[in-house]
């Protein structure tokens, strides 16, 4: 739920505002049902969620000769909230799904923020590929082989994300991305200047 939850919060703010078929359809251009593990029901159920937690605010329109229209935006608690989440995202290990949602949001945050949950997250990755080391150094004989082929996939996946993380905090130290605190993000542009989806 929590990478749900910040995709649609996310996609609602950094438009400065949308309809629930607006974030919908933004959501499924980029294709999260593949990577995200997101369904079209669970969009609304999270903007449902985030307004009735205060994260999200509601307002009716007249529709276009149909029912009235809901416009979702932000409320400053759905910011923050936006932020923890991309936080999260980039620190836990072990929950592509959240990961992918943060790289989605990733310029929610300023760039010192990013490059430390980032870093935060290669340290874990280290971390865990030290203890993975320890124990095919002394494994569990009764362990079955199938299952250390297993724990050898979970490595060298590991060894993969964390290359990756350390990419991605070199790109940001050299000026990747426009960031939060940077000319030109989404808290120095208007709301009225927003892109609309």
């Amino acid at each position: 739920m929590s990478a749900t939850k910040l995709l649609v919060l996310g996609v609602v703010h950094l438009s400065g505002g949308a309809h629930g078929y607006q974030v919908r359809y933004e959501l499924q251009s980029w294709g999260v049902e593949s990577w995200a593990k997101i369904k079209p029901g669970s969009i609304y159920h999270a903007l449902k969620k985030a307004a009735a937690d205060g994260l999200l605010t509601e307002h009716a329109e007249p529709g276009n000769s149909g029912p009235e229209r809901v416009l979702y935006r932000a409320t400053a608690r759905g910011r923050d909230e936006i932020v923890e989440l991309v936080r999260d995202g980039l620190r836990r290990t072990h929950d592509p799904a959240m990961l992918n949602a943060s790289i989605a949001m990733l310029p929610m945050l300023t760039r010192t923020d990013a490059i430390a949950h980032v870093n935060e997250r290669v340290a874990r990755l280290e971390a865990e590929l030290v203890e993975q080391a320890k124990w095919w150094e002394h494994p569990n004989r009764d362990i079955p082989e199938h299952v250390r082929d297993q724990a050898e996939l979970w490595a060298g996946h590991a060894r993969t994300e964390l290359e990756w993380a350390k990419r991605l905090s070199k790109r940001l130290s050299e000026g990747a991305y426009t960031m939060a605190d940077d000319p030109g993000s989404w808290q120095t542009v208007p709301d009225h200047l927003k892109v609309r989806f």
